[in-house]
C-alpha cells in the first residue's frame, strides 16, 4: 500500500512550498469551463490548463469547476499529481465550512466557512484559511464573480499568464449561453 498523501506532503514538504510559492505561468490566457466533470455531472470543468514553475520540472495543472445551476459555486484548484493526488492548493466559493483538524489551533477556531482557501501545513494537514479580502464584507461579495475571484486565487496561489498578467475565465463559451435554470419551462404545461 502506497504512502497516504499526508506523508507524502509531510516527507516532501519543502517540494510542496516550492511547488505553491514560486512564480508558476501558464499561457492561457482564458479558461473556458465546459466539460461536464465525470466524478460530478452537477458540475462543469475546464480543459487541462497546464502551469510551467520557474524553476521545477513537475507537471502541474490549474484546475476550474463551475456548478451547473450556480455559477456562484466554484473552485479552483493546483495538483501536481507526482507530489499527491488531492489538489495542493484550492479555494471553494461555496458549500460546508470545513473543519480544520489540528490540535495547534484553538477548537472556536476550527471552522472555516466558505469561501476559503485551503492548503496544507508542515504537518501534512489540510487547513482552510481565509484571506484579508474573504474577511472583508465588501472584497467577499464581490469575489462571488469568477473573474474577479481567478485573479484573487492566482494572486494567491502565484500564478500568472506570462510576465504579469491573470487568465480570465469563460463559462460554457461556444454554446448559445442560454441560463441553465432550475425550473422546468414545461411544468404546468398540459399537453392533450
Amino acid at each position: 500500500m502506497g504512502k497516504s498523501f499526508t506523508s507524502q506532503i509531510r516527507d516532501n514538504y519543502s517540494l510542496y512550498t516550492d511547488l505553491l510559492n514560486n512564480r508558476k505561468s501558464t499561457d492561457e490566457s482564458n479558461i473556458d469551463i465546459s466539460t461536464v466533470k465525470s466524478s460530478n455531472r452537477n458540475f462543469l470543468i475546464n480543459d487541462d490548463v497546464l502551469l510551467n514553475h520557474i524553476t521545477l520540472s513537475q507537471k502541474i495543472i490549474f484546475i476550474s469547476e463551475v456548478k451547473i445551476r450556480n455559477y456562484k459555486d466554484f473552485k479552483f484548484k493546483i495538483r501536481c499529481v507526482s507530489l499527491c493526488d488531492p489538489p495542493l492548493f484550492r479555494y471553494d466559493s461555496d458549500g460546508p465550512a470545513h473543519q480544520n483538524h489540528d490540535e495547534n489551533i484553538p477548537l472556536k477556531e476550527q471552522s472555516i466557512t466558505t469561501p476559503h482557501f485551503h492548503n496544507f501545513n508542515e504537518r501534512g494537514i489540510e487547513i482552510a484559511y481565509k484571506t484579508n479580502q474573504l474577511l472583508n464584507d465588501a472584497s467577499r461579495a464581490a469575489l462571488e464573480d469568477i473573474n474577479l475571484c481567478v485573479v484573487h486565487f492566482c494572486h494567491e496561489g502565484n500564478i500568472r499568464v506570462g510576465e504579469n498578467d491573470f487568465p480570465s475565465v469563460s463559462i460554457l463559451s461556444k454554446t448559445l449561453g442560454l441560463p441553465l435554470l432550475e425550473n422546468d419551462p414545461n411544468s404546468g404545461v398540459n399537453f392533450i
